[in-house]
């Protein structure tokens, strides 16, 4: 567990840091005695200073680091002179709890914005949820810390497809709730996890959450890589929309069709101002158009073909998952090589 270290002899100020560690999952240790500063100032995760300690800390000769936070109720001239001195992120009041638990958060969770990748179905039954997930698992296999996340609230639910629907763990509803800070590594330990991936999907009773931000934020932190799938209703969602804007790029899941090529065409217009990095995956169907024919209506390039895969289908059916398939693999692995997810391991 990370570790917050409370440098101040103000009772009033170490219980408030109890609870804030509460808040983000961490561990506070009080370091008030003079002996215990510099081991705190070296091992803790994020150092909480009091304005009564902020003074003796800044002469003391500590070499600087990061996640430094000065808790201070009226803060004088001087104060802020020795705050640079140490390298403070800033100067809080102590009632101001949330923007306290937003630093220690963002201090203790601190692994950078994943990569998130958003899996568009241009119409429903071409196998955008199976994409998604094989492709979050790949990138598990891959040695990355990868998360499948649903957004179809109104679908079957992601975990049937990755086949964990009776593992325990977070679902949507969970978690829909949350407000302020979430601390990413709580939640990236409680998904449950299929084929490498864990896996964030919506319960038979569950609505898209009010407000999606905080979870998508904490997940970005949590993960390296975050793969969504969002199909085209679900485009106009707050939940759906705000994936969209912090993905690096939307994948195009496109039938062979006239239909799929007229819808993707349309959408393509509508979405440009979300997000204008796209990849095609064109979906090969029975009796319908090569993916040069989609190239050509699109203007866009077709990254990789997904055949058709009666296996594949099987796995899916029986709660294998997708990864098994060498043909789901293969386009998976296009995808993911060109954001540039490589091997890690």
């Amino acid at each position: 567990m990370s570790s917050i270290g409370v440098i101040s002899q103000n009772t009033s100020l170490i219980e408030r840091g109890r609870r804030w560690g509460a808040a983000v999952g961490a561990e506070v240790v009080d370091a008030a005695e003079a002996s215990a500063v510099r081991r705190v100032w070296r091992t803790a995760g994020a150092i909480v200073v009091g304005g009564d300690e902020l003074a003796a800390l800044a002469t003391a000769g500590l070499a600087r680091r990061d996640h430094v936070l000065v808790v201070e109720e009226a803060p004088a001239e001087g104060l802020w002179r020795d705050a640079v001195t140490v390298g403070a992120v800033g100067v809080f009041a102590p009632q101001d709890d949330d923007a306290v638990t937003g630093a220690l958060t963002a201090a203790l969770d601190g692994r950078g914005a994943a990569c998130v990748l958003s899996v568009v179905g241009l119409t429903g039954g071409i196998g955008a949820s199976t994409l998604a997930v094989g492709c979050a698992q790949l990138a598990g296999q891959r040695g990355m810390r990868a998360l499948a996340v649903d957004a179809d609230a109104e679908g079957p639910g992601l975990h049937t497809t990755a086949g964990n629907e009776n593992t325990p763990g977070l679902r949507w509803h969970d978690i829909a709730r949350a407000d302020g800070h979430v601390a990413a590594r709580a939640l990236a330990e409680a998904f449950p996890m299929a084929a490498g991936s864990a896996v964030l999907s919506f319960g038979p009773e569950d609505r898209p959450p009010v407000a999606p931000g905080p979870v998508l934020s904490a997940v970005e932190r949590g993960f390296d890589v975050v793969i969504a799938d969002v199909p085209r209703h679900a485009v106009s969602t707050e939940l759906g929309a705000d994936i969209i804007a912090r993905s690096v790029a939307l994948v195009l899941l496109v039938p062979e069709n006239v239909t799929g090529v007229s819808a993707a065409r349309r959408s393509v217009a509508r979405w440009r101002e979300l997000n204008d990095r796209r990849l095609v995956v064109s979906r090969a169907v029975r009796a319908g158009l090569g993916p040069g024919d989609v190239e050509r209506s699109l203007g866009l390039p077709v990254l990789t073909r997904l055949r058709r895969d009666r296996r594949l289908a099987e796995d899916v059916e029986a709660g294998r998952g997708p990864v098994r398939s060498r043909s789901l693999r293969r386009v998976a692995g296009r995808v993911l090589d060109a954001v540039g997810i490589e091997d890690a391991s």
